[in-house]
């Protein structure tokens, strides 16, 4: 049976290695007869896609996040499944992961995998060519109106499936450049995040479970980055890549002497505990910035948030000992949450004041809060009227079109005023305070937005910023939230 693993168009300019696709692959069985179509790099890759699957058995890996993704692959299952049917799609990834009932019971899917996926396809694979029930482990389907789950899978170390084969791709369609290097590309060292935090689509995949891969295997694939591919740049895209310090020191001095930029994903009361020389070995080793969940300004929110005892003063902390250090923190919000979304806002908008006026060169990214389903806020969100699409359409009509990007309408106890507040604030914020991830600003422009946005940022009149939106529209200002890097 040919195997087909396809990677939809995720956003604009998006040329991060698929490692979702890369990493399920390890788990075939050696000799498999596999091709990787990746629609964000190849200007024909759907054409080839369709003709990959018209004909014969056929087994499609989809990886689809909610978003981009989800609006891609949705017509084009559908379209590949009438028109070949014995092309069998399963997908997998966070959205059918989070949503399996709304991605399994639509007639361009067949199968759904939840979690890791190495171990299912290879077991769904073999199901298929013995003519057996390929809803298998780690796996649910639509059966009869209603959905059906195998037993689920137990996690294990990524490392159990030995490197990824780069040789698989053209590795030069993925070397970006960003703020980081001229040839930046990304890896993934681990599963999960040991921490339960309410808000986050991790916790429902991995439980608070996190099984790093050991610090040699990373050194490793650093070095097979830099030394055959000629990186100098790396995203590690761990949920949580600083969950451990003693790793952390052991990659830093590993990769030392390559002349790699890097940076990943840390939490902050975790981070404020390190060692100085742990922050010394890892800014000497090119660690250039860490992203940070500081979520809220208000305490009341971060404990229902289940964020284990973080504090606002904790973030506030972290932003001065990262500067200390010559490491740019980049501080995510999510602002507007049910429980007190006005008090929420306005005191997250204060402690982004505050960390600017201590750091002027901390990033801030702001999204609106849209609640996971997990005990803990998502009843509130119930109660006050929040519900998912049950099937496909619904996820692909506004406002759950936009749900990725965070900034969605779809949020009852959000009103209107309170979400222009939010975005003139960012606005202003963009503009005094201009993101060194975009490239393409000019230091002149970045001055110019500066000078226009400081009188709005010091006398704290954001409303109506149509001065600062143009400017930025006609630069084409790139949010890091939405464009990456």
């Amino acid at each position: 049976m040919k195997v087909v693993l396809f990677n939809p168009r995720a956003q604009r300019a998006h040329r991060r290695l698929p490692l979702s696709l890369l990493m399920l692959a390890r788990g075939l069985p050696v000799g498999t007869d596999w091709t990787l179509v990746d629609a964000n790099v190849e200007p024909g890759a759907i054409t080839r896609l369709r003709a990959l699957c018209a004909r014969g058995e056929v087994l499609l890996l989809v990886s689809v996040m909610p978003g981009p993704q989800l609006r891609e692959a949705t017509p084009l299952c559908r379209e590949l499944k009438a028109a070949n049917p014995r092309c069998f799609i399963v997908w997998g990834g966070y959205f059918p992961s989070l949503h399996p009932e709304a991605a399994a019971r639509d007639r361009g899917v067949d199968l759904v995998a939840i979690g890791p996926g190495e171990a299912t396809v290879a077991a769904v694979l073999a199901a298929l060519e013995a003519d057996g029930d390929p809803l298998v482990d780690g796996t649910a389907g639509w059966r009869e109106g209603r959905l059906v789950r195998g037993v689920g899978r137990p996690l294990v170390p990524s490392a159990r499936w030995g490197p990824v084969d780069y040789g698989r791709v053209d590795m030069e369609r993925y070397a970006a450049r960003t703020f980081l290097g001229q040839r930046t590309f990304n890896h993934h060292t681990s599963v999960g995040c040991p921490y339960e935090c309410n808000f986050c689509a991790v916790v429902n995949v991995y439980a608070g479970r996190w099984l790093p891969d050991p610090a040699a295997d990373v050194v490793a694939t650093v070095r097979t980055l830099a030394r055959t591919f000629r990186a100098d740049a790396v995203e590690f895209h761990d949920n949580n890549f600083f969950a451990w310090e003693a790793r952390c020191r052991e990659v830093a001095d590993g990769i030392a002497d390559e002349r790699v930029a890097w940076w990943g994903e840390g939490r902050i009361d975790t981070m404020l505990g390190f060692a100085g020389t742990t922050w010394e070995a890892m800014a000497r080793s090119g660690l250039k910035m860490v992203f940070y969940g500081a979520e809220s300004g208000d305490d009341e929110a971060l404990a229902r948030m289940d964020k284990g005892g973080l504090r606002t003063t904790d973030t506030l902390s972290l932003n001065r000992l990262a500067r200390r250090h010559g490491v740019v923190p980049e501080f995510s919000f999510v602002l507007g949450n049910a429980g007190d979304p006005e008090r929420d806002v306005r005191k997250s908008m204060e402690l982004i004041r505050a960390l600017k006026a201590d750091n002027p060169d901390c990033e801030i990214i702001l999204y609106l809060y849209t609640p996971v389903p997990l005990p803990g806020q998502w009843e509130e969100a119930q109660r006050l009227g929040m519900r998912f699409p049950d099937d496909l359409d619904g996820w692909l009509a506004p406002p759950w079109a936009d749900f990725d990007h965070r900034r969605t309408e779809s949020t009852p106890w959000m009103t209107a005023k309170l979400r222009r507040e939010i975005f003139a604030f960012e606005t202003v914020l963009n503009a005094r305070f201009p993101t060194l991830t975009d490239r393409n600003l000019a230091p002149w422009q970045r001055r110019l937005l500066a000078t226009f946005a400081g009188a709005r940022w010091a006398t704290r009149v954001n409303r109506a910023p149509l001065e600062l939106k143009l400017l930025q529209r006609i630069w084409r200002y790139r949010r890091p939230e939405e464009m990456g890097f």
